[in-house]
């Protein structure tokens, strides 16, 4: 039994399919969790959608806080399974069991002892916090994915120098994993190298090439990034995200966040792990063994450095778990003889599988990947989809300004209103000035607004947490029944695939679907007055101040002219955007057609973010004095984002070609 657990080939497939079951097990039904998880899936979801895997959007609005690799990868699972919770973890899952896999190879490769790499494997896993990212849609175990590979492809080149372009590589990936912090191999090798006195291998070919690789491949994206989008991209990702986020403002003694996290979280490894640092570190610097050195370094120097930034959250450091992992296991292996090694493989074996049968046998919840996440609004995001258009918002009442929101925003494909209405008159005045409207609020706010206002308020659906309503007018349009007869959109659905049949055998048989008809006089004209304003419009400042930004994504919006909604809405009606098959009539060509539907969704998502501004900041903040000022000087009277004038500018500029208006 013993020879069987040490044999190297029944580890390694052990250890795959252990991580396999183990990360994947009990996923279908758990949902993902709002904030970040929920952020992830949803920019994920949208590069899928739009096919642009350099620039990343969420709710259609440039986003430059994260690097686009684990996007890639998440859409990539999506495109073979369906966007789904599983399909979100999917690569999270595969890439934890690579981690658990190269530190079992990089162990034997340090140690050549298959009883120390197994140990090192057993307490990546436990006591779980590892594994519970590994069941997440997070960027982080992707990190430490691309960090270990790169560590291992390096103690790889030390017989085989050409493994330093695979360390450059996985290095390049690190980086557009999670940008600055991918940067940590080549800092701990370089600092490796300098305290090791290995001088010549500093200026090796393969050594400087694999660099070279990493740089300019690490930082392709944000190249792409800043040519595209310029200074705006600048100050969000390297002046908000990296330099005021994690240096700001901070509370005393924050450097302790990550010793703190240690303490209440790595047992029970702690106590093993601050005596093999010791041991290792004196191994390193006075008997001057280099691979105890380099253990001691990665975690060590990691810890120092990421310390130094106030957004301590011990996830940030998973990728020196790998290290911590061997530095555990070869310091156990030295206290323990040959038969309570074999009795502790044997329970580690068997905790293990304990692990699998509790994931995928039991029923029993546990925080945070083996619990229900957002089950309330999976259940009402169906019905919300429903009863909504794509473009339309939902009301906030009285909800945190960002939960539900991403949630909603993954698995209804609606975005919730950022600003929060709070005051019960202002809800009625909003009902009453705007009917059609939908509302969400919590199951005991709409109690109250219900017992104070009864006449006013039509309850769509509820359950045990959320209320999805709308005013009592609006009642006649609310498409949602279920009990008995067919719903009315599957009716309608039948209807829209009749029509479309119709349009196209009339297009085929009419020949108006050619590509080289022009729209309508009335449609060209609407066009062309539009043109004239977006002509002056392109000569706003690109940088007037006052500038004011806003978080998630966080970017910067700067004062511009006020964009026409007239003018917009006359296009939309001569060209007949607003109508499914309006196109039909009024463009006569459906590249035109689709051209002019992404303009509108380009022009949508301008006024959408503009529209943000006014919740984010109160009446009485100075920025609104210096806009008026702004207003009343240059006519700069509405605060854009840059990045989408430049979209909607793009989009117009196309107009001409797509509907041979040249």
């Amino acid at each position: 039994m013993n020879s069987a657990l040490n044999n190297k080939k029944l580890q390694i497939l052990f250890l795959i399919f252990a991580a396999l079951l183990i990360f994947l097990g009990r996923q279908l039904d758990n949902g993902i969790q709002n904030f970040d998880d929920a952020y992830y899936a949803q920019k994920a979801k949208e590069m899928l959608e739009s096919g642009s895997l350099w620039l990343i959007t969420y709710s259609g609005v440039p986003a430059f806080d994260n690097a686009p690799l684990p996007f890639w990868l998440t859409a990539l699972a999506y495109s073979v399974f369906g966007v789904s919770t599983y399909s979100a973890i999917f690569s999270s899952a595969l890439l934890g069991t690579g981690i658990i896999l190269i530190t079992y190879r990089m162990s034997l490769l340090l140690y050549k002892d298959n009883w120390v790499a197994f140990a090192s494997a057993f307490v990546l896993l436990f006591p779980g916090l590892f594994v519970d990212s590994s069941r997440r849609s997070m960027v982080d175990i992707p990190l430490a994915f691309f960090v270990v590979l790169a560590f291992y492809a390096f103690f790889k080149a030390r017989d085989i120098k050409p493994w330093y372009l695979v360390f450059g590589l996985a290095t390049a990936c690190a980086i557009l994993t999670k940008s600055v912090l991918g940067l940590f191999p080549l800092t701990i090798v370089g600092a490796f190298l300098i305290f090791s006195r290995q001088w010549r291998e500093l200026i090796n070919p393969w050594f400087l090439s694999g660099c070279m690789i990493a740089l300019l491949l690490g930082f392709s994206w944000h190249f792409i990034n800043w040519q595209h989008y310029g200074q705006e991209f600048i100050d969000a990702h390297f002046g908000y995200l990296i330099v005021g986020r994690n240096f700001g403002e901070a509370k005393p003694f924050y450097f302790l966040g990550y010793a703190k996290d240690f303490y209440r979280n790595y047992w029970p490894w702690l106590p093993i792990t601050l005596i093999g640092l010791a041991q290792f570190g004196k191994r390193g610097f006075k008997e001057k063994d280099k691979v105890a050195l380099f253990l001691f370094l990665w975690p060590v120097l990691t810890f120092l450095v990421m310390s130094t930034g106030k957004n301590q959250v011990i996830r940030y450091l998973f990728m020196m778990f790998p290290a911590l992992a061997i530095v555990n296991a070869k310091t156990i292996s030295e206290w323990l003889g040959p038969d309570k090694k074999n009795q502790a493989l044997a329970i580690m074996v068997g905790a293990i599988a304990t692990t699998i049968l509790f994931v995928n046998v039991t029923s029993f919840r546990a925080k945070v990947s083996l619990d229900q996440q957002s089950k309330e609004i999976r259940e009402i995001a169906p019905i919300i989809n429903l009863n909504t258009s794509k473009n339309q918002r939902i009301g906030n009442y009285r909800l945190s300004p960002y939960n539900p929101r991403l949630t909603m925003l993954f698995y209804a494909n609606r975005v919730i209103e950022l600003g929060v209405t709070g005051d019960p008159e202002k809800l009625i005045k909003a009902l009453s000035s705007n009917p059609e409207k939908l509302w969400l609020t919590s199951l005991g706010e709409f109690s109250k607004l219900t017992a104070q206002y009864p006449d006013k308020i039509y309850l769509i659906h509820a359950n045990k947490k959320h209320a999805f309503f709308t005013a009592i007018e609006n009642r006649g349009n609310v498409r949602y029944d279920f009990s008995a007869l067919p719903p009315s959109f599957i009716i309608n659905q039948k209807k829209s695939g009749a029509l479309a049949a119709s349009v196209s055998d009339k297009l085929i048989s009419t020949g108006r679907g050619d590509i080289n008809a022009v729209p309508t006089p009335e449609c060209q004209g609407a066009i062309q007055q539009l043109g004239s304003f977006i002509t002056t419009w392109k000569a706003d400042p690109a940088r007037t101040s006052p500038s004011i930004w806003v978080i998630l994504p966080p970017v910067y919006y700067y004062p511009h002219t006020k964009f026409p909604a007239d003018l917009f809405d006359n296009v939309v009606t001569a060209c007949g955007i607003d109508k499914e098959f309006g196109w039909e009539e009024k463009s006569h060509n459906l590249q035109c057609s689709d051209q002019l539907h992404s303009f509108k969704r380009s022009v949508d998502t301008l006024m959408a973010v503009s529209a943000v501004i006014p919740y984010e900041y109160p009446p009485s903040h100075s920025i609104w004095a210096r806009m008026e000022k702004g207003c009343s000087d240059n006519g700069l009277c509405e605060f854009q984002l840059e990045s989408t004038r430049h979209v909607v500018m793009e989009n117009y500029s196309k107009i001409d070609a797509a509907c041979n208006l040249n």
